[in-house]
């Protein structure tokens, strides 16, 4: 396996890509790298069609790439770890109090449970943040964290038609 770095040097200016899949369809679209930046690349639509279509580089573990395919994932879910657990039963409670913010515009448990979990260090299960490649969903009733270091579904399959040669 190669590295994401080798999949940056491999995607230069004028580079010519087949997206073979894209969302688990097959499209076959051949495609030219028109622009380069730090944090993205854009390819040419079409021979003829000079507009670009952009792509966010992919986080390094979201990302297969044995120099002639890469493969693109989206960030999977996983199960709460047992210190995240542990931070979530220790979330502050007082009854009266959310009582009170329901009978009124109060929302003093909002913002008295936002700087426990902020305090704590993991700021992302508090669910309305994302923080070091992590944050907090809901999952049939479920508490899961979506995280850039587990994949998730394949999003995008390129081939490299010159590394065949």
């Amino acid at each position: 396996m190669k590295t994401l770095a080798d999949f940056k040097r491999a995607m230069s200016l004028g580079t010519t890509v087949i997206l073979k899949e894209r969302d688990g369809k097959e499209v076959n679209e051949k495609r030219v790298v028109g622009k380069v930046q730090s944090n993205s690349l854009a390819f040419f639509k079409s021979e003829t069609n000079k507009s670009l279509s952009w792509l966010e580089w992919p986080k390094a573990p979201l990302l297969e790439f044995d120099g002639k395919v890469a493969k693109i994932y989206e960030p999977g879910k996983r199960e709460l770890t047992a210190e995240e657990q542990k931070i979530i039963d220790g979330e502050p409670r007082d009854d009266e109090q959310d009582r009170i913010d329901m009978l009124s515009d109060g929302s003093t448990m909002f913002y008295r449970r936002k700087h426990y979990y902020k305090d704590s260090g993991y700021n992302y299960l508090f669910g309305t943040e994302k923080e070091k490649g992590k944050r907090m969903t809901w999952d049939y009733k479920k508490r899961m964290i979506v995280d850039d270091s587990v994949k998730g579904k394949l999003i995008l399959v390129y081939e490299f038609p010159e590394a065949q040669k």
